[in-house]
């Protein structure tokens, strides 16, 4: 028998409706939690007071490895402090910001009264100093436990309304002051989130958040799954068989994995387990197909959702990003590189994985829903028309100047050498800036004083070149005629960034 199964015709029990857990976070001794390499490997890193972090796409697990991780390390004695960002808020000061850190820190070490006082009477420190020397003088000082703080929802740091890259590199002189400080041996990090190293401090001229045990979760293998099998099926063969078919569609991805075995489960209940078929692919095909794949299923499913959105609402340009995938999906090989931020990207939309040092389509289902024909529909589409006629498409960006290497070249004194640049931004969106030209460049008769919004038809003027905008697909939502001082850009400065 399975591990957990029951015996072949026993009724199911109430109780199995809770086994399988769909989105959200897995208590400590969850019976479905799925062990993995990364159980493994975070424990003992953590035990070795080893920096880690689990930097990975959502629905992945971290939540419930870093909640199992934590009971395992206090059964060993360690103290654990979890601070989850998402508690704390965004519209904040860093003075707030640092506060609400140190008030979970001191509610969960039962440290409160002591925490409030450092802050109190420290203040002549700024916000990030206060908070890790209370760390060191207030946590550590109360006992010679080692101190694990995992540090949950990373990525939220980012919609703050100041930088924290002072955050990260204090994190980082925790670890390198334990030559100097031995305390610090005792004081140990875990980083969780949906972002890359490099995100985590955004200041080029700071350096990067490169330190400790970077933890891989993966997809469940079929061996790891095989404790989901056991309430499918009171027969170990049939179990074993829908499983199977199962990881055909969801390839062990967590969450869909967990959702498609309980839609399994609850089928074979609501029509009976004598009555429902053992092992029928057709039967998780159809389930499969009316989870994930039906046009309702594409526009309802939280997974499916936050791929789609993680890909379009990326800060990467979206027509490179596509390409790339494009790329992927047709089986090009495309080498795994975490220095190429468009692969990261896609990894962390969770759209593909590393197999053999190669991207690929992470599972049957993404393969499915992101097909060639959403693709098509979501990549920025557009075309400038030349005087001539011609027509030059436009897929990520188009550089116009007095010749080359420019993409469209222009040959008259009255156009700069690299005089104006065209940007695909969001969804549809193309942007039109000026590169500081001489002559100026002209949308529809205003000159371009700050990146314009194009819109289909518009008239670019550069020199004595009239060229016209023509665009298949528009944005989602109509901005009218809008430049930056009215809507700013999803990355602040992105397009002036990108032309040098």
């Amino acid at each position: 028998m399975l591990p957990g199964e029951q015996r072949h015709g026993q009724a199911m029990s109430t109780s199995d409706t809770a086994f399988y857990v769909i989105g959200g976070t897995l208590r400590h001794d969850a019976p479905s939690y799925v062990e993995r390499q990364a159980d493994n490997d975070l424990l003992a890193g953590l035990l070795n007071g080893e920096f880690c972090s689990v930097l990975t796409s959502r629905q992945m697990g971290k939540s419930s490895l870093m909640v199992r991780t934590a009971s395992k390390l206090r059964g060993q004695g360690a103290k654990v402090v979890v601070l989850d960002l998402t508690a704390i808020g965004q519209n904040l000061t860093p003075e707030q910001w640092y506060d609400g850190l140190l008030v979970r820190l001191g509610r969960q070490l039962g440290l409160e009264d002591q925490v409030e006082e450092f802050w109190r009477t420290e203040n002549r420190l700024s916000p990030v100093q206060g908070f890790m020397t209370a760390l060191h003088d207030v946590a550590l000082a109360q006992s010679n436990e080692s101190l694990v703080l995992f540090v949950d929802e990373i990525d939220v740091v980012r919609s703050l309304p100041f930088a924290t890259d002072e955050f990260f590199s204090a994190i980082r002189e925790c670890y390198n002051r334990r030559v100097q400080d031995p305390e610090f041996n005792r004081l140990t990090f875990c980083l969780l989130g949906v972002a890359t190293p490099s995100e985590l401090i955004r200041n080029p001229r700071t350096t990067p958040f490169n330190i400790g045990l970077r933890v891989e979760l993966t997809d469940f293998t079929e061996a790891e799954a095989l404790p989901l099998a056991a309430r499918l099926d009171g027969n170990s063969s049939n179990a074993r068989a829908m499983l199977e078919r199962i990881l055909h569609w969801t390839n062990g991805h967590p969450y869909l994995t967990q959702r498609l075995c309980r839609a399994v489960w609850e089928e074979r209940a609501r029509c009976g387990s004598e009555h429902a078929p053992s092992a029928a692919w057709p039967c998780i095909d159809e389930l499969c197909e009316r989870l994930f794949l039906s046009a309702r299923a594409r526009e309802q499913d939280d997974n499916l959702l936050f791929v789609r959105e993680r890909m379009l609402r990326s800060e990467a340009d979206l027509a490179r990003l596509l390409n790339l995938y494009e790329q992927v999906r047709n089986q090009r090989v495309i080498p795994d590189d975490e220095g190429n931020e468009f692969i990261n990207q896609l990894r962390l939309s969770g759209i593909v994985s590393a197999s053999n040092g190669c991207l690929r389509v992470r599972n049957r289902i993404y393969a499915h829903v992101f097909d060639p024909e959403w693709i098509r529909t979501n990549k920025p589409d557009a075309e400038l028309e030349t005087p001539d006629g011609r027509r030059l498409r436009i897929e990520s960006s188009c550089s116009i100047g007095r010749a080359s290497p420019n993409d469209l070249a222009l040959p008259d004194a009255k156009v700069s050498r690299r005089h104006a640049l065209i940007q695909a931004q969001k969804q549809h969106e193309f942007w039109l800036v000026d590169l500081g030209s001489s002559n100026g460049t002209y949308v529809n008769g205003r000159r371009v004083t700050q990146p314009v919004l194009l819109k289909p038809s518009d008239q670019i003027e550069i020199g004595p070149f009239r060229l016209v905008f023509h665009q298949s697909r528009t944005p989602a939502h109509e901005l009218g005629d809008i430049t930056i001082c009215e809507q700013t850009l999803h990355s602040d400065t992105t397009i002036l960034k990108r032309t040098h």
